[in-house]
């Protein structure tokens, strides 16, 4: 949720080429992990979740689904 809000906060004028390098940079990490064969788990479902507010702007948690 923090690097929602901060990424949304940031300076148009760097936004999109840094948008587009962390994009970058977490599909080859993803990628990386792959390649060892490290299996599925907490760090493989944030990398997905950082790649989707990267590309789309938001990500949706499932702590939001909780009653508070």
């Amino acid at each position: 949720m923090t690097f929602d809000a901060m990424s949304k906060a940031s300076k148009s004028d760097v936004g999109p080429s840094v948008n587009k390098e962390l994009r970058k940079k977490t599909l080859e990490w993803a990628a990386d992990r792959e390649e060892l064969q490290l299996g599925d788990g907490k760090t493989d479902m944030f990398i997905c979740q950082l790649y989707e507010i990267l590309a789309t702007g938001s990500t949706h948690h499932v702590i939001q689904d909780r009653p508070m």
